[in-house]
């Protein structure tokens, strides 16, 4: 997600060994999840230019993208925190990446300089996996236009209810600019494979943050707070 400084919204290692797309460019042509769930493609539309120098939203290439975070972002990753992955769950990553996830390459002069991974959390919810970009690509318009334009437009106009994702609490780059794209905090874990993390959710229908908001009296549109009526000024 965007304002990622130096690490991933989540840390989603991708395997040395991860085989490449099924066209013979290498990109992914099969239906993703997204696809069969919604109808959206994320990589419809794209190449998409974000900026005046020329930075493009591209549609993703897994062998690209792993070779982008193993340069990139050497130091992060679930073998990295925790113990060996079982070869069976390596091959079961491997899948899942393949045949769920939704890719999108930052590309600037042909070069790679960040990556988005994403699916379906469930029938009406997008799960972020892993926003990385390098830090001298890190503007924050440029990564406003792509989420709104790449993430946002597509799945909103698809009727897909709300994008979430996990950041570390120490993030407050991240946190601010889930703050500046209208993400709400909606809940907080330790997770044994990433440590300590905060769910932000990002509504696209306005009927579900209407309902989220009711369910929390001293919130009001915009990230602010009300006081109630019984309590002294």
């Amino acid at each position: 997600m965007p304002g990622v400084s130096r690490a991933p919204l989540l840390a989603s290692h991708m395997p040395a060994n991860s085989p490449e797309g099924s066209g013979e460019s290498g990109v992914m042509s099969a239906p993703r999840m997204s696809t069969m769930l919604w109808g959206v493609d994320l990589n419809k539309g794209l190449p998409r230019v974000l900026s005046n120098d020329g930075v493009v939203a591209v549609a993703g290439e897994l062998a690209r993208v792993r070779n982008f975070l193993a340069a990139e972002f050497p130091w992060f990753g679930e073998e990295t925190l925790g113990a060996e992955l079982h070869a069976h769950i390596v091959s079961a990553k491997q899948c899942y990446l393949r045949t769920a996830c939704d890719l999108i390459e930052l590309q600037h002069r042909e070069r790679t300089v960040g990556v988005l991974v994403g699916a379906p959390e469930d029938w009406s919810t997008y799960y972020v996996r892993m926003f990385a970009i390098v830090q001298s690509y890190q503007r924050p318009s440029m990564t406003r236009r792509f989420v709104r334009e790449c993430l946002f437009d597509p799945l909103g106009a698809h009727h897909v209810e709300r994008v979430v994702g996990d950041t570390s609490p120490a993030n407050l780059g991240m946190a601010r600019l889930f703050n500046e794209l209208h993400f709400h905090v909606t809940g907080n874990q330790l997770s044994d494979r990433w440590g300590p993390l905060i769910r932000y959710t990002r509504f696209l229908d306005p009927a579900r943050e209407v309902a989220f908001l009711k369910r929390y009296p001293g919130i009001i549109a915009g990230g602010g707070t009300r006081m109630r009526k019984e309590e002294p000024p």
